[in-house]
């Protein structure tokens, strides 16, 4: 497998080196292997944050199959507090951390591939981490 590659449908974007948050070996999961519409998507990460996050931005970045875009910036913190990642408080402390996130995909969405980037940035600009996504919904 090359580095920074985890599996068939996601691998880290840029040089993973250069994250704050590095995953421990096995300690990213994304159930099910192979996401499906009108079921929920459960992704958990364990691993060490290198600095203490207070704020910063998630930006999404997708497309399916080249012709739907999906372009969008959302507070770290708002993101954080949410239903989708169980309500955590905003600062991530330096050291061992575990995040988890559970989302719905609705039966709406095509069943055509995706892909494209997600990217956390901490509120000085730094690359938290950065997944690419390449799948096709089941």
């Amino acid at each position: 497998m090359a580095p920074g590659t985890h599996g068939d449908i996601w691998s880290l974007c840029d040089n993973p080196a250069t994250h704050l948050l590095r995953g421990y070996e096995g300690g990213v999961y994304i159930h099910p292997e192979a996401p499906r519409t009108n079921d929920d998507i459960n992704v958990k990460i364990n691993g060490m944050l290198a600095s203490d996050v207070t704020g910063g931005h998630v930006q999404i970045d997708l497309s399916i199959m080249n012709m739907i875009k999906i372009k969008k910036e959302l507070d770290l913190c708002t993101v954080l507090q949410s239903d989708v990642m169980g309500h955590r408080p905003c600062t991530l402390s330096a050291g061992d951390v575990e995040l988890e996130a559970t989302a719905f995909i609705p039966r709406e969405i095509p069943k055509l591939p995706l892909k494209g980037d997600i990217r956390i940035n901490d509120q000085d600009g730094r690359t938290v981490t950065c997944i690419h996504l390449d799948f096709k919904l089941q």
